[in-house]
């Protein structure tokens, strides 16, 4: 983990006390974080009272809230920390909500690993409710999801993702201790209100072959809600890797 720090006026207050408390800070928000490199900016006078203008920063193979991204760089402004109990050697908090911009790149790698969290996971449950419902060579998973207690699919299933033509490609496939039938799709991804990741375009791949494929118009829009925090300007499928772009309002926790 690396850090680099900067202000017009010269001070020692920001490369000796901040970029320390800062790390700190962020080892405590992100699950794990390669190659993280940031960069402070702010004059003395708005730093000494709290303020801090600017931190750009940049990092490889982040994992937030079970999320895994190959790489990602962000620019955040008007942050209002605590710096008179920094200074006293206390932990860094925030004072005020403070927005978050940049970029990030999921692989497909990235994808499966994120498959496992709570966020995704829930999704994915919901999603195959509404697949059984809407699609006749899905009927079977209403018998295997009305067996399984809510939220508990991955029991049944190992989830793997891939990119392949610009979609994302989804397959469940059972465990070996179960004996269910497979599920795959293939997929567009298209943002609503911003805040919501939404398919486009789904096709059920037939006997798990790609290029034999039926449109699901009843699961297309099919939504994960990201959280009113989060404000998506921009999502592609390229050839290896989902790009992102957008806003994260970053809160103060609650005491």
């Amino acid at each position: 983990m690396t850090e680099l720090a900067s202000n017009k006026s010269g001070s020692r207050l920001i490369s000796r006390i901040l970029p320390p408390a800062i790390r700190l800070w962020l080892t405590t928000q992100l699950d794990d974080v390669e190659n993280l490199i940031f960069r402070i900016e702010g004059r003395d006078r708005e730093i000494l009272s709290g303020h801090i203008s600017n931190v750009s920063l940049s990092a490889e193979r982040a994992v937030y809230q079970g999320i895994h991204l190959s790489q990602a760089a962000v620019q955040a402004s008007g942050i209002h920390i605590n710096l008179g109990q920094v200074i006293r050697r206390q932990p860094l908090r925030l004072l005020a909500p403070f927005p978050v911009s940049g970029t990030a790149l999921l692989s497909a790698t990235d994808l499966n690993k994120s498959l496992q969290s709570p966020l995704l996971g829930e999704g994915l449950y919901d999603f195959l409710v509404l697949l059984a419902k809407s699609q006749p060579e899905a009927d079977y998973l209403k018998t295997v999801l009305g067996h399984l207690p809510e939220r508990t699919v991955l029991s049944h299933y190992q989830p793997i993702a891939a990119i392949e033509s610009h979609n994302l490609i989804l397959r469940l496939v059972p465990r070996p201790e179960h004996a269910v039938s497979p599920v795959a799709i293939s997929t567009q991804l298209e943002i609503r209100e911003g805040h919501r990741l939404c398919l486009k375009a789904p096709h059920w791949l037939i006997d798990d072959n790609s290029t034999d494929t039926a449109p699901l118009p009843a699961i297309h829009g099919f939504e994960i809600d990201l959280g009113s925090e989060v404000t998506l300007t921009h999502c592609e499928i390229q050839s290896d890797h989902v790009a992102l772009s957008g806003t994260v309002q970053v809160l103060p926790e609650k005491s």
